[in-house]
């Protein structure tokens, strides 16, 4: 679905000459065809945290104002859904939250005032759509330091799965 709009996305733009290849990245390693990095990510071990446990963290977290006793988050959430994006006119839903939420494209990650504005301490969790893209950005986050990373476990489309509380669509910035 996530290329599908991003297809019809580009194409409103005016271009057309715009292929979907379905499977993705993780498909055409599969199938066995060849793979190339400029610079490879590292290997590590990379965590999930399912959407019930993510919720009971944020509840736990919000009964402490968020913060820990020395002032740090004790969880942020990194909103890295390109639907946040690609729509002009509104956002999807986001997991309701007081603590600290960043929404960011996967690029704005390249630069380093925006990776200096991620908390080193308490836990980071990225939410891509399905959870997909999780691992990539913890391995590139990890590049740098961060060892606090986790990634929604199936992603948003889990939270929203379980009926859990979001944040109604916002207008666009």
């Amino acid at each position: 679905m996530f290329a599908y709009k991003t297809a019809v996305a580009v194409k409103t733009l005016g271009y057309r000459n715009i292929k979907i290849y379905n499977g993705g990245i993780k498909d055409w390693q599969k199938s066995g065809l060849a793979l190339e990095s400029i610079h490879p990510l590292p290997a590590i071990d990379t965590a999930f945290i399912a959407a019930d446990t993510l919720k009971q963290t944020i509840e736990d977290a919000q009964a402490k104002g968020c913060i820990d006793r020395h002032g740090e988050p004790l969880v942020t959430l990194l909103d890295l859904r390109n639907e946040n994006f690609l729509r002009p006119d509104s956002r999807p839903p986001s997991i309701l939250s007081t603590c600290r939420t960043q929404t960011l494209l996967l690029d704005d990650l390249r630069n380093p005032d925006v990776r200096a504005s991620i908390p080193r301490h308490g836990l980071v969790v990225t939410i891509t759509e399905t959870g997909n893209r999780d691992t990539y950005v913890m391995r590139y986050l990890s590049q740098f330091g961060f060892s606090n990373v986790k990634g929604l476990q199936f992603g948003m489309r889990s939270w929203i799965k379980l009926g859990y509380p979001t944040a109604a669509p916002s207008r666009a910035d």
